[in-house]
């Protein structure tokens, strides 16, 4: 079994300790002792490689997921986000599971990249993060430890941003941004957010505008929609709680919301035609 931990430890952000606990987590919360039995994780994530039977719209609303989380330095919330049964899908490039995952990572990397980037990360930084684990996926012939350079890179975007990016670049509305996605069942009308930020509204407002190019309230209506179509496809809530949870004020504003943002309602959008994969 390689070990991976030297090569992505010569100028990762990551811990050994960061690597293990978040693959850890992704597996359910199982207790892995060390790199070598982790290192199995990819199968049991089913990482698999698809073609037509999953839509271009699907694989691209995963890669959005991926990407808001990488953009608001938020490695905790990526975890959560990747830790379900939905499998990583992955444009089908090669018959070859080596060049395929190579591949893989090479199409994640200027995704998530291009995430990190608007999160404030410099272009070399995000640069020189990609093409470490692109030089790792290179150097191994193992498929199986292609797959497993995933986590980590976009992991370590995500920690970069969150250290040297948007928490720098744009303090408040860092501020704001992660306040709101750990409040996203309370009220987050632009006082009380800007209260917790420790600036008045019109500052708030004015400042998040300038900084993202979004203004306030439909970066809050995004991630609440985000969250909403997250909790339809990964868990039996009923629509009611799933509109609770994200914090609409009725079940009715929720799927006037969603249905104006998605083109579905939150009913059609569970429903709609789940290919297997």
């Amino acid at each position: 079994m390689e070990d991976l931990t030297s090569g992505i430890g010569a100028s990762t952000l990551l811990t050994e300790q960061e690597i293990i606990d978040a693959i850890s987590f992704v597996n359910q919360g199982a207790k892995e002792d060390n790199l070598s039995q982790i290192v199995r994780y990819s199968k049991r994530m089913y990482f698999v490689a698809v073609n037509t039977d999953v839509s271009s719209r699907e694989i691209a609303e995963q890669y959005e997921g991926f990407g808001s989380y990488i953009s608001q330095g938020d490695t905790d919330g990526l975890v959560r986000f990747i830790r379900t049964d939905m499998p990583l899908m992955e444009l089908r490039i090669s018959e070859d599971p080596l060049l395929q995952g190579r591949a893989a990572v090479a199409f994640l990397a200027n995704s998530c990249a291009m995430s990190a980037r608007s999160g404030g990360l410099p272009v070399n930084r995000c640069f020189e993060i990609t093409q470490n684990y692109l030089r790792l996926a290179n150097d191994t012939s193992n498929e199986e430890l292609v797959h497993y350079l995933m986590l980590p890179m976009m992991l370590e975007l995500a920690k970069a941003v969150s250290i040297e990016g948007l928490a720098y670049t744009h303090p408040l509305s860092h501020h704001a941004m992660t306040y709101v996605r750990s409040h996203l069942s309370e009220p987050l009308d632009g006082d009380s957010v800007a209260e917790a930020c420790g600036v008045s509204r019109k500052t708030l407002c004015t400042r998040f505008k300038v900084e993202t190019g979004e203004t306030f309230a439909a970066y809050v209506r995004r991630v609440r929609i985000e969250r909403a179509r997250r909790l339809l496809d990964t868990s039996e809530f009923e629509i009611s709680h799933i509109a609770y949870q994200t914090g609409f004020s009725s079940q009715s504003h929720f799927q006037t919301a969603f249905k104006e943002a998605t083109g579905l309602t939150p009913r059609e959008w569970r429903l709609r035609e789940v290919r297997s994969i």
